[in-house]
């Protein structure tokens, strides 16, 4: 694709410009650009660009791109062969596609792929295949996103003298749909003799495939609209719940130091990290010392606690989980610790000719062992 200086309203710089551009763009970045610049053309020329933003278009109603994600999870190494098989077949037909094992593939990545395809094997008693092992019990546990975006499909082999046959591929095809994913066509399990059924399904995908980039192609061009940007309402005194995607000790085995390489999740706190900018992150209390802690003091973990100064209230678990310390010893926390207490030695432990020995009662102590040690308690 080449712009022609003859009758162009571009002079000869821009067109430069534009012949760099255009040759590089894919099929939907050439739709998405021509539907921008049509809605910039209707737009006033007192929108703030600033504040403007492009609105995505409805689950029905967007652009289908050409990306297509194939994960495989192979024992012998025929899922393996067939994805790489697949691979060349969409490649000839112009898809950009990304060929991963499930052992390489970062499973945080998932909400951004619109098209997945999984070919996967099933050992044993239906388990699946060691190096699909993480991603299966990532799909499966608590971690795993809401995939509303995502269209699939699975192509599953095993052997049908087996009980659980197939069972890996059924395991996939039924949580990516609790996830709120669509499947392209249906899954399709095959037995020892697999070539041409998967054969047939290779064509099914790429026919689905084509369909939606045929369809999508009539597409509405996106509008622009001002829209302030929407503000967090997360602060250092009101921290986000951020979920720990990974924590990775950096630092070689025998190491007397501890440096961490930690991916977070800021999905839905509306907060923006730039390179450069600093995190404070909470950590919560052990759990099993909070329940000890509830336990020995017979306390009600529903019970409302004064949090702060501002006089911010939660229920008593959750402050000892989230707010309070309770893993460390302090004198002033002592101090006032002897006022409820009915045991003298903790009051003996305080005196100024004591000072050596409380240094040594608090190192490595935290506050169970404290209201083990002195109890009974008042109040």
């Amino acid at each position: 694709m080449q712009l022609q200086v003859l009758n162009s309203p571009f002079d000869e710089e821009q067109v430069q410009l534009l012949n760099q551009v255009l040759p590089k763009l894919s099929e939907s970045q050439r739709y998405w650009l021509g539907g921008y610049i049509s809605a910039l053309n209707g737009q006033r020329s007192s929108v703030d660009t600033n504040v403007a933003v492009l609105e995505r278009p409805e689950s029905d109603m967007k652009v289908a791109t050409k990306e297509v994600t194939i994960l495989y999870g192979s024992q012998t190494g025929n899922c393996q062969n067939l994805a790489e098989e697949l691979t060349e077949n969409l490649k000839q037909q112009q898809f950009e596609v990304t060929l991963t094992s499930m052992q390489d593939f970062k499973p945080n990545a998932l909400k951004k792929i619109e098209h997945l395809l999984i070919i996967i094997s099933t050992h044993g008693e239906g388990d699946p295949p060691d190096t699909a092992i993480p991603f299966h019990e990532f799909l499966h546990g608590k971690r795993a996103p809401k995939l509303d975006d995502l269209h699939f499909s699975v192509l599953s082999l095993g052997d049908s003298s087996y009980e659980f046959f197939c069972q890996t591929g059924k395991d996939f095809d039924k949580k990516l749909q609790e996830l709120g994913a669509t499947q392209l066509v249906d899954r399709v399990d095959c037995d020892l003799d697999f070539d041409d059924i998967a054969a047939t399904w290779f064509q099914d995908v790429t026919t689905k495939l084509n369909e939606r980039l045929e369809s999508s192609s009539q597409v509405s061009s996106p509008s622009v609209t001002a829209t302030p940007i929407e503000k967090t309402t997360y602060s250092r005194t009101k921290p986000f719940e951020a979920e720990v995607y990974e924590n990775i000790n950096l630092n070689g085995r025998g190491s007397n130091k501890e440096t961490r390489h930690l991916e977070l999740s800021l999905e839905g706190s509306n907060l923006q990290f730039d390179p450069g900018d600093s995190v404070g992150i909470y950590p919560k209390n052990d759990p099993g010392l909070v329940d000890a802690l509830l336990a020995e003091m017979n306390w009600d973990p529903e019970e409302s606690v004064v949090l702060n100064a501002q006089g911010d209230l939660s229920a008593l678990k959750r402050a000892l989980t989230c707010h309070f310390e309770i893993t460390v010893l302090t004198k002033p926390l002592l101090v006032k610790a002897a006022e409820l207490s009915k045991d003298e030695k903790l009051k003996e432990l305080l005196e100024p000719e004591n000072d050596e020995a409380l240094k040594e009662y608090i190192y490595g102590r935290d506050l169970l062992d404290l209201v083990q040690d002195f109890g009974p308690w008042d109040g």
